[in-house]
């Protein structure tokens, strides 16, 4: 599996819209869990939704979390994700 990640810091309110394909897989991670994830350990996560080529959340305000976006086609590609921030 092919995965990318974006860090989030905890600052104002907002939301994230994010444009990929059906078939990626979205979760949110706390800093720990990001961590755990990296070591392919277990982890406890947000997994997000994906409709329509798009997933959208409510931002966290406090802390540092990482989106991490997975997708185990041999076409993977970051240039296929499109991440969008929105003020609340």
């Amino acid at each position: 599996m092919t995965a990318i990640h974006h860090k989030i810091r905890g600052s104002y309110p907002g939301f994230i819209g994010i444009e990929l394909p059906d078939e990626y897989q979205v979760v949110l991670l706390d800093e720990d869990n990001f961590n755990a994830y990296r070591r392919n350990e277990k982890y406890n996560g947000l997994s997000i939704a994906i409709k329509d080529q798009y997933c959208h959340f409510e931002k966290p305000i406090e802390g540092s979390w990482h989106v991490v976006i997975e997708g185990s086609s041999c076409d993977f590609s970051a240039k296929k994700v499109h991440i969008i921030y929105k003020a609340a």
